[in-house]
């Protein structure tokens, strides 16, 4: 396939459509085409032949930005060239790795177990400069550590000790201080004791348990002592031997009733003629040895009887098996196409149909999302409040296809400049939101200037006729508001600033000016 041939097919991609292009939707279209066909073109490998000529560092950075075109690499590069000096960012980069280290160092030694093994492991694996999986990866563990973690045992500790503490240290100093003071009622631990020494199964040591009894009941803080502790080891393996002994000899008897069993199954197997049908005496059977309690001898002779009826129609059984499997693998084969379906209409409730972007929807669970973080983690974020200017103008004048036109490309632009981690949607009508995770204002104030300025550039066509087509925006910043409904109003208030102030601008604080 030749240039020539590429181009064509690019125009015709777009020809079939109906649908006005910019040249850098073109050079997606022909870049791809022309990697699909095989053809090596050098202006279509741009972008991975500069960012290969880059700092190892800033490489890396850039590959988990997942950069498409040249526009995003400078965008890129001016961010980072905006940054203070590479010196003191390698410093504090080193200091926070130190103090990191520092922090772990001291998690390793503290007297829980789990979190010792996390911090021992993270400190092995730690280094200077790590991809954002890596990171991902070890606060996930952390993450998982909190979610499991539970101090109830604390609280608990500090009732028996009679303190009001949350500290661990000073809880066991006090249940410490409370047993060697002998301040602590045991008493009713007698019974459960003696309860736990009685054999389940062997009739013997009835004169030993009594004994014991009588000296618990006089003086109960012998438990305390280390000859009682003796003592009850002995008694402990004494009981657990006797009970094993009797049970063995029962168990032998059920052994070979459980043989006689097994073999007169398989001849039931063997048959090819007809069977009986006493099954339902064996439901019998079993249901009565539900009302009440019955010993190893009642048990052996009721199996006896169940032996002597096991007569049953296995065919019917094993076909009825088959159908049900049938049955099975049909209803699995429905549920995996459910599931697709499902997914499908999961992703289309969260898309705006007409720009295929976020819809209100999705921008308000995205925004909880970032609330939370916000909460838990201090993650600051921003947001942005897009609006059209004189888009109703545009509707009457070129009509309401013309709107959508115009709707329909703000929103290829949204996606084509924004990060993996931003989320832009329609919030209603022509007033689009951006939600930027871990930036400050002045980042989202730079953000919106960006796309105000390539909107204001871009050609919009429509049925041949050019339409300028501009946009005004407030921004607004997690950490200078005391919630997201704030945030929100405060966005929202910034984008009525600049709409008074002229249009086709960004305010970013309640004094906007009054030119770009």
């Amino acid at each position: 396939m030749t240039i020539k041939d590429i181009a064509k097919k690019a125009l015709l991609h777009f020809k079939k459509d109906n649908y006005v292009f910019t040249p850098k939707e073109y050079e997606e279209v022909f870049c791809k085409i022309a990697k699909d066909a095989g053809v090596l073109i050098e202006d279509c490998n741009k972008v991975s032949k500069f960012i290969s000529k880059l700092d190892n560092k800033y490489q890396v950075i850039a590959k988990n930005y997942n950069i498409k075109n040249l526009d995003e690499l400078i965008v890129f590069l001016i961010n980072y060239l905006n940054r203070e000096n590479a010196d003191k960012e390698k410093e504090n980069l080193n200091q926070l790795f130190l103090y990191t280290k520092r922090a772990l160092d001291v998690i390793a030694v503290l007297p829980i177990v789990k979190s010792q093994k996390i911090a021992i492991k993270h400190l092995d694996f730690l280094k200077p400069y790590m991809q954002k999986e890596e990171f991902e990866k070890l606060r996930s563990e952390w993450i998982d550590f909190l979610d499991e973690f539970d101090d109830s045992i604390v609280k608990k500790g500090a009732q028996v000790a009679g303190i009001n503490s949350y500290d661990a240290l000073e809880v066991i100093d006090a249940l410490i201080e409370k047993f060697e003071n002998n301040e602590v009622d045991i008493s009713h631990l007698v019974d459960a004791i003696i309860y736990t020494l009685t054999p389940s199964y062997a009739p013997f040591m009835s004169d030993e348990i009594a004994f014991l009894k009588r000296q618990l009941k006089t003086d109960p803080n012998i438990i305390l002592t280390q000859a009682f502790a003796e003592d009850l080891f002995f008694l402990t393996n004494k009981r657990i031997k006797l009970d094993k002994e009797e049970l063995q000899k029962k168990l032998r008897d059920l052994d070979q009733i459980a043989e006689r069993l097994s073999i007169k199954i398989l001849k039931i197997l063997q048959k090819s003629g007809d069977s009986s049908t006493e099954i339902k005496n064996i439901k019998i059977e079993l249901q009565n040895w539900r009302q009440g309690e019955e010993n190893f001898e009642t048990i052996k002779e009721k199996l006896l009887m169940i032996a002597t009826s096991l007569d049953r129609e296995i065919d019917d059984f094993m076909c009825e098996m088959k159908k049900e499997d049938e049955e099975i693998e049909r209803l699995k084969a429905k549920i995996r196409s459910l599931e697709k379906k499902v997914k499908k209409l999961s992703k289309e409730v969260k898309t705006d149909f007409l720009t295929n972007i976020a819809n209100k929807k999705a921008i308000q669970e995205e925004l909880k999302k970032q609330e939370s973080a916000y909460n838990r983690y201090d993650r600051n974020y921003s947001i942005v409040f897009f609006d059209i200017d004189h888009f109703k103008n545009i509707n009457d004048t070129y009509g309401h296809d013309a709107g959508d036109v115009i709707l329909k490309s703000l929103g290829l632009i949204f996606r084509r400049y924004s990060r993996d981690v931003d989320t832009i949607g329609r919030f209603g009508g022509e007033e689009f939101v951006a939600i930027l995770p871990n930036t400050d204002k002045e980042g989202a104030y730079k953000f919106a200037e960006k796309l105000r300025e390539i909107i204001s550039k871009t050609k919009f066509m429509y049925k041949k006729t050019r339409i300028n087509v501009t946009v005004s925006a407030g921004v607004a910043s997690r950490d200078e508001v005391n919630s997201s409904e704030e945030l929100i109003k405060k966005a929202d208030e910034r984008l009525y600033l600049a709409k008074k102030n002229g249009r086709n601008r960004v305010c970013a604080d309640d004094k906007c000016e009054s030119e770009n």
